[in-house]
C-alpha cells in the first residue's frame, strides 16, 4: 500500500471522532410545570412547538420533557447545566439567573380576575379594589408569574392571596373556585376556557379586566446559565428566526384565540418576530 494512501486512511480516522462528535446532539432537560389536560390546551401547543423547533433544527438538540413543580424546575434549572424551561414570562428577577430566548414561542392576552358567583363586580378593577374594597380572596399558583405588575402587587400584599403549588396547581385552584374556596383566581381566559368550556358552572364565570397590566404577556423558553445554555439558546434562537417556525407559532395562535383577541395577539406576534402577517 502506497504512503500516500495511508497517510490518507490515518487522516480519516483522525477526523473520524470530531466529526461523530459534531453530529452529537445537545441533550436538553424539557422541565414542564404543566400536566396536560386537553389536547388543544394553549400549553400542550407550547409543547408542539418544542417538537417543532427540534425537527427544524435537524438533530443538533434532543429534548427531554420532565414534570415537575413549578418551584422545583426552577431549582433544576439552577443546579444543573443542560436544563431548560418554557413558556416563562421575563422578569428582571428570573433574567439574572437564566438566559432567555429572544423570541417568543407563545403569547396571551393580559391575564384576568376571574370570578364565580360574583354579578356585582365591575368589568375593570385593581387588584388593590378587589382586595380591600370587596373583601375577595384570590387563589394563585406558587411560583408562576402573573408579569411585572401583578408579581409586584402580590409581593407586597402576601397575605391577601392563597398560593397553591404542584403541577396541577393550577387546575386545582380552579376546581376550588367551582367550590366557593376562593372568589377569584389569576388566570388567561383562553387557558380556563380550554380546561372548563363544558363545565355548565361555567354560566356564573366572568372575566374581569385588571387595571395597570400589559395587554399581552408573551412566554419564553429559558435555559441554565452555562455554557450549554448559550449554546442551546442560540440554536433556539436560531430556529425562531426562520419564516417555517414563526408561520407555525402564528397560524396556531389563530386556533387559539377568538376575536377580538385574536386581532391584538397576532398583532404582537407580528412586533416580536419584525415580520407582516398575512391578510386572511
Amino acid at each position: 500500500m502506497s504512503k500516500f494512501v495511508i497517510g490518507l486512511l490515518i487522516g480519516i480516522l483522525a477526523i473520524m471522532p470530531s466529526l461523530a462528535m459534531a453530529k452529537k446532539p445537545l441533550k436538553v432537560q424539557m422541565m414542564t410545570d404543566f400536566a396536560s389536560q386537553e389536547n388543544d390546551d394553549p400549553f400542550n401547543i407550547a409543547t408542539q412547538f418544542l417538537l417543532d423547533i427540534e425537527k427544524q433544527l435537524n438533530g443538533a438538540i434532543a429534548l427531554n420533557f420532565i414534570t415537575a413543580s413549578r418551584l422545583r424546575e426552577w431549582q433544576q434549572l439552577h443546579a444543573m447545566k443542560d436544563v431548560c424551561l418554557y413558556n416563562k414570562v421575563k422578569t428582571p428577577d428570573r433574567l439574572e439567573n437564566a438566559l432567555f430566548s429572544t423570541s417568543p414561542i407563545m403569547a396571551f392576552p393580559a391575564n384576568r380576575l376571574v370570578v364565580y358567583n360574583h354579578p356585582e363586580l365591575p368589568e375593570n378593577i385593581s387588584l388593590n379594589d378587589a382586595v380591600n374594597k370587596y373583601n375577595l380572596t384570590i387563589g394563585i399558583a406558587s411560583g408562576r408569574s402573573y408579569g411585572h405588575e401583578i408579581d409586584n402587587y402580590i409581593t407586597k400584599h402576601p397575605k391577601s392571596f392563597m398560593s397553591l403549588g404542584g403541577t396541577t396547581g393550577a387546575y386545582r385552584l380552579s376546581q376550588m373556585l367551582f367550590q366557593n374556596k376562593f372568589d377569584a383566581v389569576i388566570e388567561y381566559r383562553s387557558v380556563f376556557t380550554s380546561r372548563h368550556g363544558t363545565d355548565p358552572s361555567t354560566e356564573n364565570i366572568r372575566y374581569l379586566s385588571l387595571d395597570d397590566t400589559n395587554q399581552t404577556v408573551f412566554g419564553y423558553i429559558a435555559c441554565s446559565q452555562s455554557e450549554q445554555g448559550k449554546q442551546v439558546i442560540a440554536l433556539f434562537d436560531q430556529a425562531l428566526q426562520t419564516p417555517e417556525i414563526q408561520k407555525i407559532i402564528i397560524s396556531s395562535h389563530t386556533q387559539i384565540f377568538a376575536p377580538p383577541e385574536q386581532a391584538l395577539i397576532l398583532h404582537a406576534l407580528q412586533d416580536a418576530f419584525n415580520v407582516a402577517i398575512p391578510a386572511r
